[in-house]
């Protein structure tokens, strides 16, 4: 990305993202808006004490966090779960545009404080932090209609986690940059999974290339 396109990002965020609520979510958009505007602040104010993530600007935060995580929310149904969730992306976003259920499952406690902080201020109530492995979790017997991973490890380690959560039925949602590959057939095989669409594609009015895993639990 080079300085121009850099700075109309960090220019343009908030308009980018609120113009494709409007496109996407035309009955709700306004009160999302107001929505997203409250998140912000929580999480610069959260961000200012406890690290959850690197994006400091408000614009960067409107376009890597929020508009990133939501693109591909028609892939969303029933309840969800984000495994290693950090801070909250990409469910506190999903969690709100969508009506959703989410449970955010982080194993480092202090990287929940956002999404608690959300949920106290009643800004979102269909999100649940669970400060928990995701494999013990599973052990547990907790399975999800979807669920996803951003930037957690390469496919076949994610999946190894997010397999064992997924109900029969179920689908995975792997956000990842365009250089990852699919998972091994052998991991496939293993954990009853099976890739059932890969997506290219370019956050609308920006250069930034991502790309989407789906894989089917059987």
């Amino acid at each position: 990305m080079n300085n121009t396109q850099q700075n109309s990002i960090n220019q343009n965020g908030k308009q980018i993202l609120f113009r494709f609520l409007e496109e996407n979510f035309p009955n709700t958009a306004e009160d999302l808006k107001q929505k997203i505007k409250k998140l912000t602040k929580l999480y610069f104010s959260v961000n200012a004490v406890i690290n959850i993530s690197a994006l400091r600007t408000e614009d960067d935060v409107y376009i890597k966090h929020y508009l990133d995580a939501l693109y591909p929310y028609k892939h969303f149904d029933g309840e969800c779960a984000d495994v290693g969730c950090g801070g909250g992306f990409p469910c506190l976003p999903l969690a709100i545009a969508t009506g959703l259920s989410f449970f955010g499952i982080e194993s480092v406690g202090k990287k929940l404080t956002l999404i608690k902080n959300c949920v106290d201020s009643k800004l979102v109530q269909n999100i649940t932090p669970c400060h928990i492995r995701a494999e013990d979790l599973a052990k547990q017997g907790k399975q999800f209609d979807t669920v996803c991973a951003r930037a957690v490890a390469d496919t076949d380690k994610v999946l190894q986690y997010c397999a064992p959560l997924t109900k029969p039925g179920g689908k995975i949602v792997l956000y990842k940059s365009q250089s990852e590959n699919p998972a091994l057939q052998k991991t496939e095989i293993k954990l009853n999974v099976k890739l059932v669409e890969l997506q290219d594609y370019t956050l609308p009015n920006t250069d930034i290339a991502r790309r989407l895993f789906i894989y089917a639990k059987r």
